[in-house]
């Protein structure tokens, strides 16, 4: 088993691999729900970007993987080139849902049931946007273990991470294994997303 930070493009069955883990624990997801190929763009865009890292969990095909940004609105402006072709491939896919919540997210919409002083302390973390683990490997405490070697190897120094759960499964995951706390909730549709934060230095 070894962690590993991507620093080129994805060869044809490391994006095979990411995919299957992506359509299996991310289906919700905006990445869940793009194309291969706009999915695999994506991932390359990530890979690239300085403002981005993707990690994954080597055994020795990928099992794992983690994507996250120096700061969260990163998220968005990092894929501007790509912004039409996601617009259609979720509208002809009929993901309104989807779509909906994209521009609540651009529109900084999603923030109004955040204190002030938490919108702040999320926009100066390092944002942990995508973390999924193969479901045979998962309750083996690499969850744990991956993220204290992203923490540790990530360029983007510091004090806190956040990230977002739209489940039970994954608030307890992130609260229970990993050691993150609830800061407040975002606006999504259907669902609210809990926003979680955990200290790192």
């Amino acid at each position: 088993m070894k962690f590993h930070l991507v620093n080129k493009s994805l060869d044809k069955d490391q994006f095979s691999e990411i995919l299957t883990i992506i359509r299996s624990e991310n289906g919700s997801s905006v990445l869940g729900n793009l194309s291969s190929k706009n999915t695999r763009d994506y991932l390359n865009i990530v890979v690239e970007n300085k403002n981005m890292e993707l990690f994954v969990i080597l055994n020795p095909n990928i099992i794992g993987y983690a994507i996250i940004a120096s700061k969260p609105d990163n998220l968005t402006k990092n894929f501007e080139k790509l912004k039409f072709k996601i617009f259609i491939d979720l509208f002809f896919k009929l993901k309104f849902f989807t779509l909906t919540n994209i521009a609540i997210s651009l529109l900084n919409i999603d923030t109004l049931f955040l204190d002030k002083q938490n919108k702040h302390l999320i926009n100066k973390s390092v944002n942990l946007n995508l973390l999924a683990i193969e479901k045979k490997f998962q309750g083996q405490g690499l969850g744990s273990s991956f993220l204290k070697f992203i923490i540790q190897s990530t360029k983007f120094k510091t004090d806190f991470i956040t990230c977002e759960t739209d489940n039970l499964r994954s608030t307890n995951f992130y609260m229970k294994k990993l050691k993150f706390n609830i800061i407040g909730n975002k606006i999504r549709v259907p669902k609210i997303f809990k926003v979680l934060i955990k200290k790192i230095n």
